[in-house]
């Protein structure tokens, strides 16, 4: 295996299982300290898609609701959820971007459990949380992997608890292989990379990254006994468009006003750049 301290720094062919994680946890033990730095992008564009993400954790997430961020990071999503759910953990393959995220949170006055630990083997017990979110993490997974740990996010809610996840949309890249809104950091279709840029250490720094398709978010949560009960495609009209024209107050206002009724409406929810679902356990 693999040792954390010896793993190189750029992907091996077709990493996959303990490889995959330990590539993962160097790379983003070398990026911790400038993460929040890389994402998101400034910009329009930017600012409506955050705007998307974000909307869609408030108006799911409940008060009263126990959350469990998988592959938290830094806390970009654990910060807001502790500020409005009733108790929130946050887990991370990384110790580094983890005491980032504890940083963060103290520095807010808000408290999460924040535990070091692996997606394919959840350390917590059945029924533990009423939602599990994870947000940008789980394109770091080998394909192999994607069955097991959407199977411990089910095993791991409550009956009647939610799965809300945020992932790259395979079918968006069939239509344009570029990053819409990238500016230092660049997705490499072909080869299943994410390759961080122009980094503190002056080197590049490559990960796994694999993107979903709507069709199999559905199929892996089928899979998993979880019924996907809404999808939402995160700029199906703003990514085909240049911030200039954006800043146009009125162009931006109409974009967004027609980007909240079309993104959950297919085939438009279905073309969105980035794709968000929410898929529920049954109450049996």
């Amino acid at each position: 295996m693999t040792t954390l301290e010896n793993a190189p720094l750029t992907a091996q062919p077709a990493p996959d299982g303990q490889a995959a994680r330990d590539q993962v946890r160097a790379v983003y033990r070398a990026i911790a300290g400038e993460y929040d730095e890389r994402i998101p992008g400034n910009g329009p564009a930017d600012e409506l898609f955050t705007d998307t993400e974000f909307t869609f954790l408030r108006d799911k997430v409940r008060p009263t609701d126990r959350v469990l961020d998988m592959g938290c990071g830094t806390g970009r999503f654990t910060v807001p959820l502790a500020a409005t759910a009733a108790a929130v953990t946050g887990l991370d393959l990384s110790p580094e971007m983890l005491e980032q995220n504890g940083r963060k949170l103290a520095e807010r006055g808000l408290h999460a459990e924040l535990r070091q630990g692996d997606m394919t083997a959840l350390p917590f017990e059945d029924g533990s949380f009423d939602v599990v979110t994870s947000m940008l993490a789980l394109m770091h997974l080998p394909r192999e992997d994607r069955e097991a740990v959407f199977a411990e996010a089910a095993r791991v809610l409550k009956p009647g608890g939610r799965l809300l996840v945020e992932v790259k949309n395979s079918v968006f890249e069939r239509l344009f292989r570029g990053d819409r809104f990238a500016a230092v950091d660049v997705t490499d279709v072909d080869a299943g990379e994410l390759i961080f840029t122009q980094t503190k250490a002056g080197q590049e720094f490559t990960a796994p990254w694999h993107s979903f398709s709507p069709d199999e978010l559905t199929y892996l949560t089928a899979r998993a006994g979880l019924s996907v009960v809404h999808l939402r495609g995160i700029s199906p009209l703003s990514t085909w468009l240049a911030d200039p024209i954006l800043s146009d107050k009125n162009v931006r206002d109409t974009v967004q006003r027609l980007e909240r009724t079309l993104s959950d409406v297919p085939p438009f929810s279905h073309l969105g750049y980035y794709l968000l679902a929410e898929a529920v356990k049954p109450v049996r």
